[in-house]
């Protein structure tokens, strides 16, 4: 899946644009569907990212961008171009919290994580580093 799309719109506010990525990871799970996923919810409340932000607000204002969007991976499209490089990686580690939050990889979340490392340039190495330790983490 290639990473490099043309975005149907841009979130430049910083803070929308993690909190929309965070979303797009929780939306590509065919599990649960639209349970609340506490990862996602403790990020939204507990990141420096986030400080002065409401969580309910970014979580209905990330809603509304997927709306537009209509994917996962068009929200990570339009969100991308808000966060910026430094941001990314502390990002992607979130993203993968959010996706292994019920122990589970399903086939759409592992094509959004690849997407996501592409869009990111995030290296193999480190993500699947990323993918172990979180791993071990959520079986406690």
């Amino acid at each position: 899946m290639q990473a490099n799309h043309t975005p149907l719109f841009t979130i430049p506010d910083e803070a929308e644009a993690c909190a929309a990525i965070l979303l797009a990871c929780h939306k590509a799970d065919e599990i649960l569907g639209d349970q609340t996923n506490v990862a996602l919810m403790t990020s939204l409340g507990s990141r420096n990212i986030f400080i002065g932000y409401d969580p309910q607000t970014l979580l209905e204002a990330a809603e509304a961008y997927y709306q537009k969007a209509g994917s996962p991976q068009q929200l990570i499209d339009a969100a991308s171009t808000g966060v910026r490089e430094q941001t990314r990686l502390p990002l992607f580690y979130h993203s993968l919290d959010v996706i292994l939050a019920k122990g589970l990889v399903t086939p759409t979340e592992h094509k959004v994580i690849q997407y996501l490392k592409g869009k990111f340039k995030i290296a193999d190495e480190t993500a699947f580093h990323a993918l172990e330790v979180l791993t071990v983490k959520n079986q406690l």
